[in-house]
């Protein structure tokens, strides 16, 4: 066959497609087209009014006499039907007619008005599988995931939310039902949160609460092991694919999967592509639990350098502070977390992260005039302090015990006096804390 024969079969057969296309969706108003024309300007009146009720009579004429009169027949039904089905929640008999009122509905639009693009046609089956979805869960769940599954392979991320939604339950559903496994739920997850990237910044609130909810649906499939387990086989052949890699350090983080070691090597890979503040902060905190300090202090401070947003700073210098008064430096702990409070004067994890770095570096005091026991002064100040501006009760209740506990390492009344000094004398604190407080005996 030459080259000029394969043109124009193809130029035929995309002319029969056509063609075919144009037929599907041709008017034509049946025996009576006088008849059908008004009862479709009656129907079309009362819709504009919301008159539901009016309109369904009418409404029932065009669809038995001239289906293929208008495609508003299947616009203004699935309006008619969908107060119903929501109108008659208490009588599941006539409910139940009215879905299948609506479901043939979306099967006559199918067949007589289903777009000139495949994409119109799949955005109608969309609906159809999400009434299924909603209504017929118990018995047709297996249906309705055909379908839902279909338009998602095929619409790729032009899904709505409320599809997308329907679909991932449908595939709980047949995984409760022993017809899949919680891969399959891994696949469905990826591809809804594909979905979400892709719309997110067009609705974030819509399409926020589908990764919520979706996040909750597949909760019990999707744990860590089962998550590293499945990115560490498609690692290194997906490893260039930045739309997996930013999909799985999503779903990962999610997870709270954080101590993954094949998350690890997505975000390093990513993060040579396209570094972010919160990767670096992520892979900060992944380095110091595994005691790679070198690592964690290099990620802590280039996360730190690209953060602009001041609140989300403010937690990056927490975080870091918190880093370093565990790995043995509470100097620059302290130093870190009073930048936080430059930023943000009434932070109590501050003042609390302060205190701590006290304790954890009270014994490099001891040659101080009590001993270093002085230091517990400044350390319970800081708990105190953090005690009255927590806003949580957790935060407020760590910090109160902490100061309770601290006070008793506080210098001994006796001791005290020897010094020429009393309960209530301010005080200077020496050493690398050189701060002021005041006088309190042990009691």
């Amino acid at each position: 066959m030459t080259i000029v024969q394969k043109i124009q079969i193809t130029l035929l057969l995309a002319f029969s497609t056509f063609v075919g296309n144009a037929q599907i969706n041709r008017i034509n108003y049946g025996e009576t087209p006088d008849d059908c024309k008004k009862q479709l300007t009656i129907m079309v009146t009362y819709h504009k009014q919301k008159a539901y009720e009016s309109a369904a009579k009418s409404w029932r004429w065009c669809l038995n006499n001239c289906p293929q009169g208008s495609k508003n027949i299947y616009i203004v039904g699935e309006k008619i039907f969908s107060e119903k089905i929501g109108n008659n929640k208490d009588n599941k008999e006539l409910r139940a007619k009215y879905i299948d009122t609506l479901l043939m509905i979306y099967d006559y639009r199918v067949r007589y008005f289903p777009g000139n693009t495949p994409r119109s046609k799949y955005k109608i089956l969309g609906k159809k599988g999400k009434i299924i979805a909603t209504y017929r869960s118990k018995k047709n769940y297996e249906e309705a995931f055909n379908i839902l599954d279909t338009v998602v392979n095929n619409l790729g991320t032009n899904v709505s939310a409320g599809v997308a939604s329907a679909y991932i339950f449908t595939v709980k559903k047949m995984i409760q039902n022993g017809k899949m496994n919680c891969s399959n739920m891994f696949v469905a997850y990826t591809k809804v949160l594909k979905i979400v990237n892709a719309n997110i910044k067009k609705q974030p609130k819509t399409y926020t609460r589908l990764k919520e909810n979706s996040v909750k649906t597949a909760d019990k499939c999707l744990d860590c092991d089962l998550l590293d387990s499945l990115y560490a086989t498609d690692f290194e052949r997906l490893k260039s694919d930045t739309s997996w890699l930013d999909g799985g350090i999503e779903l990962l983080l999610d997870k709270a999967c954080k101590k993954s070691d094949v998350l690890v090597k997505m975000m390093e890979k990513r993060y040579e592509t396209a570094p972010t503040a919160k990767t670096a902060i992520n892979l900060a905190q992944y380095f110091g639990s595994k005691g790679n300090n070198q690592k964690a202090t290099q990620f802590f401070k280039e996360g730190i350098a690209m953060e602009k947003d001041t609140a989300k700073l403010v937690k990056y210098y927490l975080k870091n502070a918190r880093f370093l008064n565990t790995s043995g430096n509470p100097i620059l702990a302290m130093a870190t977390a009073k930048k936080a409070l430059t930023i943000e004067r009434n932070n109590s994890s501050a003042y609390s992260i302060m205190g701590d770095a006290i304790i954890y570096g009270a014994k490099s005091c001891k040659e101080l005039k009590f001993g270093g026991s002085e230091v517990y002064w400044v350390a319970v100040d800081y708990y105190n302090k953090a005690s009255t501006l927590a806003t949580e009760e957790t935060t407020r209740t760590r910090a109160s015990n902490n100061a309770a506990k601290y006070a008793a390492y506080f210098p001994m009344n006796n001791v005290i006096f020897m010094e020429k000094l009393k309960d209530g004398d301010n005080y200077q604190v020496g050493c690398w804390i050189n701060t002021n407080t005041i006088v309190r005996h042990k009691k």
